[in-house]
């Protein structure tokens, strides 16, 4: 690999980094024997090829969004696109845009023939040695009050989840909140995606209902988990080391966060030298472009107002709906700031989706001038000492 030790993450370039795909699908090939091998080669995400180009990406999340198709079907029914990176692409612009397209890897063109595979993991394994990054203390990007799954709770629970939060594996806890253990998406998939499930009474491939199953009859344990002052460089080694995508983090017994790949991800993108904030809106199913021309207007304005305090570098927001009633469902938003100076969390809820967005920059913003406000008050003290 390219000697990155010293080296500014703006001068990396996508083939400093890249590795081989460690396996491809073909248009034509089966579900079946694209899952078989990404269980046996422990992989997330496979590029399906026609001929020496690349034309999509499959992965367990194609699975579990489409689980009424029998495992005879061919691969091109699940695909979606994949974003093509070029060789010669700056590794912060191709981590934008694998944020951006929410895959966890794609393939690396030249002249639109594949040359190679850019995957989260070939990326975690360069921030030990990223001066910028490596000594940032866990407790200031992981992910606050992550969401769990009990022991006693169905599988089905951890497949929705699943879901929503674009396959983080997830903390599995007892009733005082203690860390357990954790279920892995090949975990569910094990269960789901076999040839016993997916038959029906008449031993017919079709449609498969999530058994009966407890979570704690699948978890793997003991769940990996760090301090909220371990390191990111020492967290990312970790991650390699073991293969994992999340780890948990723990403290006085308790889980008060999780860090995902994804965080790593996000760290990364605000170091890109760029103007404006990066923005990333997850778990939204709606097809219409106006609702998300309001909400990226409604987020600009509240940057704008930001920026003038301190720099805005990401700001990711993840929604979930429940509570449906008729025509009506209730949305709960749970945001994330990152700024040249902090990290700043806000959640809120509501019916209308336009005021619970409205609502949560409200609080990001208020946190910020809090934030600000107490910096000036202790330069002030300082100045009259």
């Amino acid at each position: 690999m390219f000697d990155l030790k010293g080296m500014d993450i703006n001068q990396l370039f996508v083939k400093d980094v890249m590795s081989s795909a460690p396996v491809t699908a073909t248009k034509g090939d089966t579900l079946s024997d694209v899952i078989a091998q990404m269980k046996r080669l422990h992989v997330r995400e496979v590029p399906v090829m026609d001929g020496d180009k690349p034309v999509g990406l499959v992965s367990y999340s194609s699975f579990l969004m489409r689980r009424s198709l029998p495992l005879s079907s061919k691969v091109e029914q699940v695909m979606r696109p994949a974003p093509r990176l070029e060789e010669d692409m700056a590794i912060t612009s191709a981590v934008q845009e694998m944020m951006a397209a929410g895959v966890r890897g794609a393939p690396v063109v030249r002249n639109g023939k594949m040359v190679g595979f850019l995957s989260r993991t070939d990326i975690i394994k360069i921030i030990p040695n990223l001066d910028q990054l490596k000594d940032k203390m866990v407790s200031e990007f992981m992910t606050r009050n992550p969401q769990a799954v009990t022991e006693k709770e169905n599988i089905r629970k951890a497949q929705m989840l699943m879901k929503g939060l674009m396959e983080k594996s997830l903390p599995v806890v007892d009733a005082d909140n203690r860390l357990v253990g954790a279920v892995s998406m090949q975990e569910v998939m094990d269960v789901l995606w076999t040839q016993k499930a997916n038959k029906g009474p008449n031993g017919i491939t079709g449609r498969k209902e999530a058994p009966e199953i407890a979570v704690e009859s699948v978890m793997s344990k003991p769940a990996i988990s760090v301090s909220p002052s371990e390191t990111a460089g020492k967290v990312a080694k970790l991650m390699s080391e073991r293969g994992l995508a999340t780890v948990f983090v723990e403290e006085h017994a308790k889980l008060v966060g999780v860090i995902s790949h994804a965080d790593l991800m996000e760290q990364i993108i605000s170091l890109k030298q760029m103007e404006g904030v990066y923005v990333q809106i997850t778990g939204l199913s709606e097809e219409d472009p106006e609702i998300y021309t309001v909400m990226y207007d409604q987020i600009e304005k509240s940057m704008k107002r930001i920026d003038k305090i301190q720099f805005p570098r990401v700001f990711t927001v993840h929604v979930s709906v429940y509570h449906h009633e008729g025509a009506r469902s209730k949305y709960s938003l749970h945001g994330r700031l990152t700024t040249d100076k902090s990290m700043y969390y806000a959640n809120s809820t509501d019916w209308d989706l336009f005021k619970t967005m409205d609502s949560l920059l409200d609080q990001l913003e208020k946190n910020v001038k809090r934030e600000h406000e107490k910096f000036l008050d202790l330069r002030k003290r300082k100045s009259e000492l």
